[in-house]
């Protein structure tokens, strides 16, 4: 029986197609549109949808941030033109919209509660220097000084510590603002107190003798280091344990709180914002203007190191 390789070479071709295609955005993406997908479904929505509807769909949303409603809209008009539909979300009545809405809720909400270098060193300090102590303390202070998100946290390997003679650095293989993986090289800094990150990780490197795979894993009761990775919910599950733990306050704590706390003790201490914006690797300098707002005016101190 001949065989028609021509055609399976077609066939074997749109299948790469379609593997890249699903490639183009990231799992956590496409479970977040599909999730949205199925919210404007639940309200009612119809694919292909009007701009009028899309409109609608907005302004009695009230439950949900700005933020949330513009990734919504990326959904739609994903999905939309995936379909080959017209992009209802680009009309001028949806923008409009959208932009009253933004106006009178906020264009932006901080989310999370920052957490301070105080609030941190209490947190540090009332950690015991057990095997699950030592791994959450490291833990803690990576994702603080590194400023990292949780999901780029619970993904580093033992592989993306670079240790020099001098200096150590974390390799960030991918992220949410890096979805090619060209990777970005953190400084891990070392310093003179209980909070140095650095210290921290050579002693959780050292109590877990692990020298590949998983750099932060999951730790039985038992205190047995498994080779399965923390997920991306323990993150803040901990730093919120933690926390309490050390009689502070857990309102509004998640994992996001050591990325956002980085950033607004840093602006508080009058470290550039071109200096932060390398750590936290946001695209634009406006995007720390929440940050940088929430660390208030200059302090009297501040002030009079810049007369010098």
């Amino acid at each position: 029986m001949a065989i028609d390789t021509q055609r399976g070479n077609r066939v074997s071709a749109l299948s790469k197609v379609d593997f890249y295609l699903a490639s183009a955005r990231s799992e956590a993406t496409q479970r977040a549109y599909r999730t949205d997908l199925a919210a404007f479904a639940s309200w009612g929505g119809n694919i292909p949808s009007s701009p009028q509807q899309v409109a609608e769909y907005l302004a009695n949303s009230d439950a949900l941030s700005p933020a949330t409603l513009r990734r919504r809209l990326a959904a739609l008009a994903v999905h939309h033109l995936g379909l080959g539909h017209a992009d209802p979300t680009k009309d001028e009545l949806v923008r409009r919209v959208f932009r009253g809405i933004c106006r009178v809720r906020g264009r932006r909400s901080m989310g999370a509660a920052a957490l301070d270098a105080s609030s941190l060193m209490s947190i540090v300090s009332h950690m015991p220097r057990d095997t699950m102590g030592t791994r959450d303390r490291a833990l803690l202070l990576v994702g603080f000084f590194c400023a990292l998100r949780r999901q780029e946290l619970v993904t580093l390997k033992v592989e993306d510590v670079v240790r020099g003679q001098e200096d150590w650095s974390i390799c960030v293989r991918r992220s949410k603002t890096d979805q090619v993986g060209q990777g970005h090289l953190l400084a891990l800094p070392a310093l003179a107190t209980e909070l140095c990150p650095r210290t921290a990780l050579m002693q959780w490197l050292a109590a877990s003798a692990i020298s590949d795979g998983p750099l932060f894993r999951r730790i039985a009761p038992s205190e047995t280091i498994s080779t399965r990775p923390l997920t991306g919910p323990a993150v803040g599950l901990i730093l919120r344990q933690r926390a309490q733990a050390a009689g502070l306050s857990i309102v509004g704590l998640s994992a996001h709180s050591l990325r956002s706390g980085f950033a607004v003790s840093a602006a508080r201490a009058g470290i550039a914002a071109a200096q932060i914006q390398a750590v936290t690797r946001h695209q634009t300098l406006a995007g720390l203007e929440p940050y940088v707002r929430q660390a208030g005016a200059p302090s009297e101190s501040q002030l009079r190191r810049l007369l010098r």
